[in-house]
């Protein structure tokens, strides 16, 4: 039986530090295997290695270790950049985890490079670590998008592993998106984005908030008190993919971990 795998990336940076914590306790969540990777720049062809990105490796370990020393967990520092390498060893992954760079920088700075190119290109679901522990709802933005569905169903899903509470909002810059259900649902009491995902997680207390103003700015004020936040993709080109302005809001602002479920 192979085992799902995730992968983290670690630089020795407080937001590598709390994104290898995160991501440990995850992998004994999920009964995963974790694998930490930690880039560095060859200077010299005849060199087989870096002390540096070494003792990264092994910090990173312990770290990991420390918060879940049941967890098969392995480290390994490679020559060459660092999104290359995390978006390939993503590659046989179930997750892939990065830590937030902008720790001690200004409010509203672009995500690290590292960050925004391992969130917008890596073919598994990729799960940036910001803010603080909380022991809130999983919280999921909700519109008519084609992937309204699976981005809902995912997020149930992580709030049934967390035993947590789902938090589905629906923002709309005029309006409190309501009217999109129609009356007879409204009546009727429906909620046809929750109701087929309530049937199979049972378990998971379901709220569908709706309320008015900018989605990204209203998501970013449901994080302050969410463990988790669960965006989606938006599809753009052959096979491209960008973030849009929901999820880029997240990365920049929000104060839970992000999860771009793919």
């Amino acid at each position: 039986m192979v085992k799902l795998r995730i992968v983290v990336g670690a630089d020795g940076s407080a937001g590598s530090t709390a994104a290898v914590r995160w991501a440990a306790a995850e992998a004994l969540l999920r009964g995963a295997e974790l694998r930490v990777l930690a880039a560095y720049q060859r200077r010299d062809p005849h060199q087989h290695g870096d002390d540096g990105a070494a003792a990264v490796v092994h910090d990173a370990v312990v770290q990991a270790r420390t918060v879940a020393p049941d967890v098969d967990v392995k480290g390994v520092a490679l020559p060459g950049y660092a999104a290359p390498l995390l978006l390939h060893a993503a590659e046989e992954a179930a997750l892939l985890v990065v830590g937030d760079r902008r720790r001690g920088t200004l409010p509203g700075q672009p995500l690290g490079s590292v960050g925004s190119q391992v969130a917008t290109h890596a073919k598994a679901s990729v799960v940036v670590v910001r803010g603080h522990p909380a022991d809130g709802p999983v919280v999921v933005g909700v519109d008519d998008g084609p992937t309204a569905a699976t981005i809902i169903g995912r997020a149930f899903e992580e709030a049934a592993l967390r035993r947590a509470a789902l938090l589905a909002v629906t923002a709309q810059p005029n309006g409190d998106g309501r009217a999109a259900l129609g009356e007879e649902a409204l009546g009727a009491g429906l909620d046809p984005h929750l109701d087929p995902w309530r049937s199979r997680y049972p378990s998971v207390p379901a709220e569908h908030e709706y309320a008015p103003g900018r989605p990204d700015r209203v998501l970013v004020q449901r994080c302050e008190r969410a463990q988790l936040v669960v965006v989606g993709p938006r599809r753009h080109g052959y096979e491209g993919v960008m973030l849009g302005a929901i999820g880029t809001g997240l990365l920049r602002r929000a104060d839970c971990p992000v999860l771009i479920a793919r």
